[in-house]
């Protein structure tokens, strides 16, 4: 009997041990998952975002800051406009696009755009004509302008220095030297520049269209751009 009891005892001695066993390899394996969790959110969060930028479909050569399009282009049309604008809004998403599948993609045109930020449209016009020259510092302007645009739903309050850095933020800009760009109004003599010169030349309104220094009378008629192009082609 004395020999039977102790058998029964290493016996449940021997259960408890490998009952504890696989309790600390389980501890041991649900320790390593969690650090194994941990670290790989630590890592998603600090990944290093995408440098790339969704620029137009035409040569990087033929993209110069505010300029898009051939640099030997026989034509030139510079188009004067407002970020606030919603007759420049409207200009780019019905005429431009033309412009650009017709004559900029094909390096028939060149396109120059040049900054008018209207008293009326202050101050989110000077705010996003200075953080689109921030943006082409960096060879963004042209997504950065289709984002301005995109902002005017939500009027001012789209084109504070919190929402035009998300803006840059978005397209994976260098935010760091965005928002140094900013604060130091690195731009501003430029854009000023800009607005003495439209006003210069009697320009009052956006947008605002020359053709190789002509300026168009009906800068929404698409068949009046085309015929003057056109002509200068020839």
């Amino acid at each position: 009997m004395a020999r039977s009891s102790n058998s029964k005892l290493q016996a449940a001695r021997r259960a408890r041990k490998g009952g504890s066993s696989s309790f600390a390899l389980w501890l041991i394996g649900g320790s390593i998952l969690i650090v194994a969790i941990a670290v790989g959110l630590i890592l998603l969060n600090n990944r290093t975002p995408s440098t790339s930028i969704a620029t137009p479909d035409v040569p990087a050569t033929w993209v110069d800051r505010t300029n898009l399009g051939n640099p030997e282009a026989k034509v030139t049309l510079q188009a004067w406009e407002d970020f606030l604008c919603p007759h420049c809004a409207r200009w780019n998403s019905e005429i431009q696009t033309q412009l650009f599948a017709d004559y900029i993609k094909p390096g028939k045109v060149r396109l120059e755009f040049h900054q008018f930020p209207l008293t009326s449209h202050e101050p989110g016009a000077s705010m996003s004509a200075l953080s689109s020259e921030c943006a082409a510092d960096q060879n963004a302007f042209w997504p950065y302008h289709d984002k301005l645009f995109a902002a005017q739903a939500q009027d001012q309050a789209g084109y504070t220095m919190e929402k035009l850095t998300q803006y840059a933020t978005d397209l994976h800009l260098d935010v760091k030297k965005f928002t140094q760009c900013m604060n130091s109004l690195q731009h501003q003599t430029a854009v000023t520049a800009s607005l003495n010169q439209a006003i210069a030349l009697g320009l009052n309104s956006t947008p605002s269209v020359l053709i190789n220094g002509k300026k168009m009378a009906e800068p929404f008629t698409y068949a009046a751009l085309k015929t003057e192009i056109d002509t200068l082609l020839k």
